[in-house]
């Protein structure tokens, strides 16, 4: 009786568990993975927050599962995209940088999300983004990236050493000329000559960036939008490299070259007193600066100028259909009116989406912080980023030349056209 007992009972176990089995695999076939790649541009912990957000996504959502992957800067986070998608194992949803929107298009990597946009939020949700924002996002009348790690640059200054130089300090310079002048004032150097303090740094590795911005102070442009024009020897691209030149190799009042992560904690150590750099330091400067700064417009040539830059989202082409929409759930949780908010206040990115200004959360933490402000209001004067096939070529053959302007290996005219023949031909490939 016992033994019988015993073997009804060990039956029911394995019932049990042969039930159980079939639930848990029923439960995990359901369960939809997506992976998604990341790139941080600036400075701070930025990929703590992104993996914290992502945590709170899949909490609310368990039947997708995102698998956040950071990969590096932008440029390395292009290069494992393009080598993922080579491979036919692309990322489900990633971020890459806004000008590399053509190359993927050429690698028919990136599916079109008209369909997604136009249902999210009644309808709603595509006209609540930034205008200048979504440049970057449109080719040929269809809808590829969303935006949401995005910025402009701006323009920081040390309040202390202002006082220091008997300079006002709530007042930075707000012109080209007004710039040259205050650098001269703030640079310091030793008796041997040697500098101890910068006037200003126009920040290097994104200085093709910054320059863009500089040539449409200046009242010209790089790239048009559709790709086919080029103006880099323009009156106007010169005239903004010259003004370089000056700055760097005549007046010695900036360093010729820097690095983008080196120059936010250059600023915050006092090595330089003004400092051209992306909007998304803000929070990093915030939390480690020990002397109060400000932030301002990029100072006017003809005219003040900048050009929008960051990371959109984008889906893979070649994923099945629940992936895809899986990770347009993702995008549209991340970029809801509370998450842009949330992530500007984390990272000192712009708030993609006007309707993220008016979150409680957001309004109390821009009246107490208004510089997180400043960016927002400069995309009045703001562009889109130029793009083209062939971006990271194209960078490549820009810095260069604006590396050897400002060392004084050519004049600004003779890299500018440099620029022009060598771009054109990249474009070409």
């Amino acid at each position: 009786m016992h033994a019988r007992w015993m073997r009804y009972r060990a039956v029911a176990v394995l019932a049990l568990a042969v039930v159980l089995g079939l639930g848990a695999a029923a439960e995990a076939a359901k369960l939809t993975r997506i992976t998604f790649y990341y790139p941080v541009g600036v400075a701070g912990p930025l990929a703590r927050v992104i993996g914290e957000m992502t945590d709170k996504f899949n909490k609310e959502h368990p039947d997708i599962e995102v698998v956040p992957v950071y990969s590096g800067d932008y440029n390395p986070t292009m290069q494992k995209v393009q080598t993922a998608v080579m491979a036919g194992n692309p990322p489900d949803v990633f971020i890459v940088e806004i000008s590399e929107l053509p190359t993927l298009l050429a690698m028919d990597a990136i599916t079109p999300l008209d369909n997604y946009v136009k249902a999210a939020e009644g309808g709603k949700y595509w006209e609540d983004f930034y205008a200048p924002f979504l440049e970057n996002s449109l080719v040929g009348g269809k809808i590829w990236g969303v935006p949401f790690q995005r910025s402009t640059p701006v323009f920081y200054w040390n309040k202390e050493v202002f006082k220091q130089a008997g300079l006002d300090p709530e007042r930075p310079p707000r012109t080209w000329p007004e710039l040259k002048e205050t650098a001269r004032k703030l640079t310091v150097r030793d008796a041997r000559g040697e500098v101890q303090r910068w006037g200003v740094t126009v920040s290097g590795g994104w200085n093709d960036w910054l320059f863009e911005a500089f040539v449409r102070q200046n009242g010209g442009w790089l790239i048009s939008q559709d790709s086919k024009r080029l103006n880099f020897a323009s009156k106007e691209a010169v005239g903004a490299l010259e003004f370089w030149v000056d700055l760097m190799h005549k007046e010695k009042v900036g360093p010729p070259h820097s690095t983008w992560a080196s120059t936010p904690p250059d600023f915050v150590a006092g090595r330089t007193a003004m400092l051209y750099h992306s909007t998304g330091i803000l929070t990093f400067l915030k939390n480690s600066a020990k002397f109060d700064f400000g932030v301002a417009f990029m100072p006017a040539g003809k005219g003040f100028g900048a050009e929008v830059g960051g990371g959109n989202f984008h889906i893979a082409k070649r994923i099945p259909k629940e992936r895809q929409d899986a990770a347009w759930k993702y995008i549209a949780w991340i970029t809801t009116p509370e998450n842009a908010a949330l992530w500007s206040q984390a990272s000192g990115y712009v708030a993609t989406r006007r309707s993220a200004y008016q979150v409680p959360a957001m309004v109390e933490y821009v009246t107490k912080n208004p510089q997180y402000l400043v960016a927002r209001d400069q995309l009045q004067y703001a562009s889109g980023k130029m793009m083209a096939p062939n971006f990271q070529k194209i960078r490549e053959i820009l810095i260069r030349q604006l590396d050897d302007a400002v060392d004084g290996k050519v004049t600004p005219a003779q890299a500018m056209e440099t620029v022009q023949k060598q771009v054109e031909a990249a474009i070409r490939q």
